[in-house]
Formats: C-alpha cells, sequence, structure tokens
C-alpha cells in the first residue's frame, strides 16, 4: 500500500541513480580513452624518430662523407686515417684550434658514434685521437 503511494517517486529515484552510474562509467571510460589516445600518439612519434635515424644510419654514402674530412685536413697532419666498413679510427696531430673544432662539429653533425676522442694540446697545436662507428 505504502509501496503504491511512493511509486512514481521510487522510479524517478531508481532513475537519478542508474543515470548517475552511467554518467560515472562514461566519465571513467572518456578518461581511459583520452590516455590510450596520448600512448598511441607519442608511440606514433616514436617509430618516426626511429625510422628517420635508422635511415641516416644506414646511409651507404656515410664513409665518403667521412671521407671528405680527411681531404680538409692536411695530409701532413694526418698522422692515420683507417676507415673500416662501419668504423673510423684517425689519429691526427699538429691541429690548430679551428681545425679541431671543425673537425669536432663535422663529425657531431653525421650520423656517427664517436666511441674515443682524445685531444691534447702540445704547444700551441693539438693532437687528436677519434674513433667512431656506425
Amino acid at each position: 500500500m505504502i509501496l503504491k503511494r511512493y511509486q512514481n517517486e521510487m522510479i524517478v529515484l531508481t532513475a537519478f541513480v542508474l543515470m548517475g552510474m552511467a554518467y560515472l562509467y562514461k566519465s571513467s571510460s572518456a578518461g581511459g580513452l583520452d590516455r590510450i589516445k596520448e600512448e598511441v600518439a607519442a608511440s606514433t612519434a616514436q617509430l618516426g624518430e626511429i625510422i628517420a635515424l635508422k635511415k641516416q644510419w644506414g646511409d651507404t654514402d656515410l664513409p665518403k662523407k667521412i671521407e671528405v674530412l680527411k681531404k680538409e685536413i692536411d695530409p701532413k697532419k694526418v698522422k692515420s686515417f683507417d676507415l673500416g666498413s662501419n668504423k673510423l679510427t684517425a689519429v691526427l696531430a699538429g691541429l690548430s684550434d679551428k681545425e679541431m673544432n671543425t673537425i669536432v662539429t663535422r663529425l657531431g653533425n653525421t650520423a656517427v658514434q664517436i666511441i674515443k676522442l682524445n685531444a691534447k694540446k702540445i704547444g700551441e697545436s693539438y693532437e687528436m685521437e677519434i674513433q667512431c662507428k656506425w
């Protein structure tokens, strides 16, 4: 009897409870979707960077670009310059500070991994030992 009297109010209350639950579910799933979208965007950006780096490191002209570096230096200053399949080992002596900076900048701008870089100042000139790989 009392239930029949408040039947409409119970229906409205049930509707509000269901509506609140639906809103909470929607907001939690929307937040999860936004997080997934951000992760996918970040992964896509990283994949693009990886592909670009792979192209640079797989460049077949890379040894030729490094060989140009040897031609720019006076042959008297080159003690050894060994350009292997994927490795460079060079010992240079009698370099001015400008020449040394040029070499380091050029190597820094190419897609090589500098393993060893020793620079010693001897009087007014520098002696440099470089090992790189790609």
